[in-house]
């Protein structure tokens, strides 16, 4: 045992300088599993809208429509 507690060696999160609920640690992972299961539980009962219906989805689109834009435009000056 070591002056700190640990017995098996293995670093904790603050030890290696990531927040306790990183989402590179076991906790963090549990805790967004956790949220995305309730988000989903939620929008199936009508208490949160669906993520297509979020203000976000026309940005996100947006977005999308650009990329696939400046990918064809892209190919098109690569092909000829």
């Amino acid at each position: 045992m070591t002056r700190d507690g640990h017995t098996d060696g293995a670093p904790t999160p603050g030890e290696l300088g990531l927040p306790e609920h990183s989402a590179l640690t076991m906790e963090g992972r549990v805790e967004r599993a956790g949220m995305v299961g309730s988000r989903l539980a939620s929008a199936r009962r009508g208490e949160a809208r669906p993520l297509r219906q979020s203000p976000w989805a026309f940005g996100l689109w947006l977005i999308l429509a650009v990329l696939v834009a400046v990918v064809a435009v892209a190919v098109i000056a690569f092909l000829t």
